[in-house]
């Protein structure tokens, strides 16, 4: 495909993309921010719950995936926070994307797709999180893997991702806003949503509360 092609059919998707967010009711104002390349150095292997003290309502109650963790900042996407509309919407010509929700990753740069993968082996143009588990911003990739060419066992697509600066998420931990735990293959691919937060709440690394 031409160079020029292909940034049509971007610019394409892009709109697609704000005009199937904007009749389901989504008005997060949008801001450029460009994703951070992605690094091995700097990967994640640990899912953060939201406190129940958290009130900040793009948080509130959410369970993310961290995708990047390093002195530079951290990135994540947030599992259990779909949108009501499934990719159809914006990949009509595949079939297999009339299955597949997307969901809100975060407030940060919403025009921005990422998804996370499982596969059972190395899937070029990602970045390993965990055991089969992988990253991508790569559209033609996502693109592949609904049309079935490239062989996967479970997808989350989101629009947007939660960023964190140097030392910012360090802090929060400390405050009490968020607890950790182990990245899990079957919470991110095959926990159903409802009562994903409350599950996950329990099982987190957390202080003994005070009665």
């Amino acid at each position: 495909m031409p160079a020029n092609d292909g940034k049509s059919a971007m610019r394409t998707r892009n709109l697609l993309l704000l005009i199937a967010l904007f009749f389901s009711g989504w008005s997060t104002a949008l801001w450029a921010f460009v994703p951070a390349q992605l690094s091995h150095a700097s990967t994640s292997n640990f899912m953060l719950v939201a406190s129940p003290r958290l009130t900040d309502p793009r948080f509130r109650g959410s369970v993310i995936v961290m995708t990047q963790w390093s002195e530079k900042g951290a990135l994540g996407i947030i599992l259990n926070h779909p949108r009501n509309i499934f990719l159809d919407r914006i990949y009509p010509e595949y079939p297999a994307s009339k299955e597949i929700p997307l969901y809100a990753g975060g407030p940060v740069d919403p025009h921005q797709i990422s998804f996370l993968v499982r596969g059972g082996g190395t899937v070029a143009g990602t970045l390993n999180i965990s055991g089969h588990i992988y990253f991508s911003y790569d559209m033609s990739l996502l693109e592949k893997l609904l049309s079935g060419a490239s062989p996967h066992t479970g997808m989350r697509v989101a629009n947007g991702f939660s960023a964190w600066g140097p030392g910012q998420l360090e802090k929060e931990i400390a405050r009490g806003d968020w607890f950790t735990l182990p990245i899990d293959e079957a919470v991110i691919f095959d926990h159903p949503l409802d009562g994903m937060w409350q599950e996950l709440y329990l099982r987190a690394d957390r202080p003994i509360e005070q009665k």
